[in-house]
Order: C-alpha cells, then structure tokens, then sequence
C-alpha cells in the first residue's frame, strides 16, 4: 500500500469523519417538514424562505473531553463554530443562544467567559440560554443568521472547481487538532475576512461553500459533494497547509478560518484575490466530478477517501 492510500485510510478511520456517519440514523426518526425547508438536511445552516431572503438557523456542539480539559477555549469555539456555519451559507449571524452545564461555579464561568469573548469578537449578541449547575462540563450554541444570496451545498455541479480558503497565520492547539488563527486577531480584522463569505455570495461568484469542520479540509470537500449529489477530484499538494504541521495532522485539523467553496473555474481567480487581499491563502485543490468517488490524488499516486456508490455521510445528497 502505497503513501498516500496509508494516508487516507488513517483519514477515514479517523473519529472527524467516521463520528459524521452517526448523523443518519437519528435523521430518519424526524418528520422533517420539506415544505418549509429550502435545502434538505446536509447544509451547514438549514434555510427557511422570509420576505426579505432566508433565515440560517445552526446549532454545535463541543466534544465533553475539550470542554473538561480547556473550558474557556471550549466556550470561545462554541460561538467561532456556529457563526463560521452562517458565513458559509453567505450569511450575517443575528443573535445567539447557549446550553451551558459544569459541575462547579469556576468552570461554568470559564465556559462563559469564553463565549463572551467570541462574541466580542465576532460582533454576534448572546440573547440567551439555559445553565445546568451541578453536572459535567458541557457546552452548545445555537445561531440564527440571515442571508439575501445563498451558497447551497446542493447547488455544486460536476466541472466545477473546489476552493480551500484557509488562514494560516497562526499556532496548533496544545495537543489538539485545532488551528488557532482567530483568538489574537483583533475583531475588525477578523470580521473582515469572515465578510468575504456573504460578498462572494451576492456577487453571485460561487455557488456552494462549506466551512472546514472537524472532519478536516478533505472531509468537508465530501460533505459538500455528497450534498450536491456530487463525487470530487482533489489534489493533495494543492491544499493550503503550514509548512510546520505535517499532512497527517492537518487532514485531521480544525482550522479556524476556513472554507471549501464551488465555484465555476471562470470565477475562480476573483475569488482567490479576495482572500488573498485579506491575508487567506486560496486555491483551487480540485473539482466537482459526475461519479460517485471522492478521489485524493498525490503525484502518481490515487487514493479513494468515499464511494457514495457503497457508503454515505450525512447521506441527503443522493436520496
């Protein structure tokens, strides 16, 4: 076996991936009301129609372990999490709620503490919540946005390019697979560079987005394509990546700051130039494709990550 098949098949065993697959079995158990909903389940936010645009509602939640282990940290990446899925829809987030637990006044007030800086920074108002004193550490938010143009998972066509946009400038987590490029940022900095999601929306320049989760930045591409019905061809060495931080790593990170966008290839160098002017590194790392195969590509080598054929994620995009 070669390199990079050894490589993606760590990836796929990997709990940011394999943890996406638990999703499916607890969506069938609800009678989801498609006719209010714009997009089937899958997206980042979902999407009701309003006179004025759409409505984004999200929720996240953090892993109990980091919670336990960083509760400020915790609490500051429960609100970055949920306003990155209303940017990439091509939102605004609007306001914010929390469900807050921990077993003691100290760490229930870290927790806060670190949900009151993210939304400092990211200038998104926390208007409520719930607080359990007394039980283990636990953190969630959830987030409503609003949108006037949409970037839809299910709007990515074969032909089409795929764009990782990634920040980085910054520092690993400990040892934790997260990218911090967004606690010392100063917000009006960090605010603009989370704008250019919505601007490349209305310009109508992309037509799918999804941000970089903890399924890593070829995990992400997967879920996009499988929500657009999609396989896809990505080139490894094409992928924006810390010269510090080693491939098996960062297929595995968090990064803070970024997004997978689909966008027709005429399109493509506009929308490089935006990060660019706004100190994100983009590029095209690969394409949407008209078979059922998520396929990594490394020099001579080829490796496939997913074949939708036999398996599935989240699993709304071919149903």
């Amino acid at each position: 076996m070669g390199e990079l098949a050894l490589l993606i098949e760590g990836l796929v065993k990997s709990s940011g991936i394999s943890r996406k697959k638990d999703i499916k079995p607890l969506l069938q158990t609800f009678p989801w009301d498609r006719a209010s909903m714009l997009d089937p389940i899958g997206d980042d936010a979902a999407v009701l129609s309003v006179p004025d645009g759409y409505l984004l509602m999200s929720c996240d939640g953090i892993m109990p372990e980091l919670v336990r282990a960083e509760p400020y940290w915790a609490g500051y990446c429960a609100v970055l999490v949920s306003v990155s899925d209303i940017y990439a829809m091509g939102g605004r987030p609007t306001a914010m709620v929390n469900l807050l637990s921990a077993p003691t006044d100290e760490a229930a007030t870290l927790i806060a503490e670190g949900m009151a800086e993210g939304c400092r920074k990211l200038d998104v108002p926390m208007v409520g919540g719930h607080f359990l004193p007394g039980e283990a550490e636990g953190v969630g938010t959830a987030i409503l946005g609003k949108a006037t143009h949409l970037l839809r998972g299910t709007q990515g066509k074969p032909g089409q390019s795929l764009i990782a946009a990634i920040d980085l400038d910054g520092r690993p987590v400990k040892h934790y697979a997260q990218w911090d490029c967004t606690s010392f940022r100063e917000p009006e900095a960090l605010r603009a560079r989370l704008e250019l999601m919505p601007r490349i929306a209305e310009m109508g320049a992309a037509s799918a987005a999804r941000d970089i989760s903890n399924a890593g930045v070829l995990g992400t591409i997967a879920m996009l394509a499988e929500n657009a019905g999609c396989g896809a061809t990505v080139r490894l060495d094409h992928i924006p990546k810390p010269e510090s931080v080693e491939w098996e790593w960062w297929l595995r990170m968090f990064p803070g700051y970024g997004f997978i966008l689909a966008a027709d290839p005429q399109q493509c160098g506009e929308i490089i130039s935006m990060f660019a002017a706004q100190g994100i590194t983009a590029s095209i790392v690969g394409e949407l494709t008209a078979d059922s195969l998520i396929r990594v590509r490394k020099d001579e080598e080829e490796a496939v990550l997913i074949d939708w054929s036999k398996e599935a994620l989240v699993g709304s995009g071919r149903e």
